[in-house]
C-alpha cells in the first residue's frame, strides 16, 4: 500500500522512544501521540500514601543508572528521545478530544501502540487497523505485569510478546504474531521486558513491510478460556516481595523448565 499513513500511540517511559524510532527507521510516521501520565502524580501519591510514594521515588533514583545501562545494552542509542524529524504531540489522555481531532485530520491507515492506558473504541472507530505490542503471550498472559507473573509461576518458557488488534477485551484482540525473547541467566524482569520491546518493535516494523507490499495479514482469534487476565490491582506487596527470589532462579528455570512452552502464533 503506497502512502501508508501511520500514527504511533505510546506511553511515558523513555524506552518507548525506541519503539517509535525502530519503526521510523524504515517507515514514515505521520505523528507520535505520547500519553504523559505525570499529570496524575498527585492522584497516585494520594492513592499510595506519601511515605510509600517517597519510597518508590527513592528506589527509582537508586535504579536510574542500572536502568540506563540496560537501555544502552539492549536498545542501543534509540531510547533517549524520539527522532527530531517525527512530529510529536503530548496528551494527558489518549482518548481526549484533541487526540480524536488529530486522527480525524490525518486519517491514518494504521495506528501502532505500546504502553498507553486503555484506548476507547470511540477514539479509533474510524481507523482501519490498530496494532498493539503487548508484553505477554496472549491469551496465556494478558493485562499487566505479565513477565513478573510468568516468573512467579516459574513459567519462563512462556514469556514473550504479542502483536494483536486492539479490542474491547484487554489484550484480547485477534493475534497477528508472537515471539519469545532470548533470556540469559543474567537477566531480570526489567531486562527481559526491554528485550520484548526490542523484538516486538522489529516485528511491528516487519508487519508494516507486509502491509506496504500487499502481503495479506493473517489474524487468529484468541481462546479467552485459556490463560489469565492479570490486572494492576492483582500485583500486591506479596508478589513484589517474592519477585527478587524468583529472578535469582532464572538460571535454574532455564535449565529445568517446570512448564512446557505453549503454542504461539509465530508464522506470518
Amino acid at each position: 500500500m503506497a502512502g501508508l499513513k501511520i500514527v504511533a500511540f505510546i506511553g511515558t517511559p523513555a524506552y518507548l522512544n525506541y519503539f517509535v524510532n525502530e519503526i521510523a527507521d524504515k517507515h514514515d510516521i505521520a505523528l507520535v501521540i505520547k500519553e504523559n501520565s505525570r499529570k496524575h502524580l498527585l492522584k497516585k501519591i494520594r492513592e499510595k500514601g506519601l511515605w510509600r510514594s517517597i519510597q518508590i521515588i527513592a528506589q527509582h533514583i537508586l535504579n536510574k543508572h542500572k536502568i540506563e545501562r540496560i537501555h544502552n545494552e539492549i536498545l542501543g542509542n534509540k531510547w533517549q528521545s524520539i527522532a527530531e524529524h517525527i512530529p510529536l504531540m503530548e496528551t494527558y489522555n489518549i482518548n481526549s478530544p484533541e487526540v480524536l481531532a488529530q486522527l480525524q485530520a490525518i486519517k491514518p491507515d494504521l495506528i501502532v501502540v505500546q504502553g498507553t492506558t486503555l484506548i476507547k473504541n470511540s477514539t479509533i472507530k474510524d481507523i482501519p487497523l490498530v496494532l498493539n505490542l503487548h508484553w505477554g503471550l496472549s491469551p496465556y498472559y494478558r493485562g499487566s505485569y505479565c513477565t513478573e507473573w510468568a516468573l512467579l509461576n516459574e513459567d519462563i518458557l512462556n514469556i514473550g510478546y504479542t502483536l494483536h488488534k486492539i479490542s474491547a477485551r484487554i489484550d484480547g484482540g485477534d493475534i497477528l504474531f508472537q515471539g519469545r525473547p532470548q533470556i540469559s541467566p543474567q537477566d531480570d524482569t526489567y531486562s527481559i521486558n526491554m528485550k520484548l520491546t526490542r523484538d516486538g518493535a522489529k516485528a511491528m516494523s516487519m508487519a508494516i513491510d507486509h502491509i506496504k507490499k500487499g502481503v495479506p495479514l493473517h489474524f487468529h482469534t484468541q481462546d479467552s478460556s485459556q490463560g489469565e487476565l492479570y490486572l494492576t490491582k492483582h500485583w500486591q506487596a506479596r508478589q513484589k516481595k517474592l519477585l527478587p527470589q524468583q529472578e535469582s532462579k532464572i538460571a535454574a528455570m532455564l535449565s529445568q523448565p517446570r512448564i512446557p512452552a505453549k503454542k504461539i502464533i509465530d508464522q506470518w
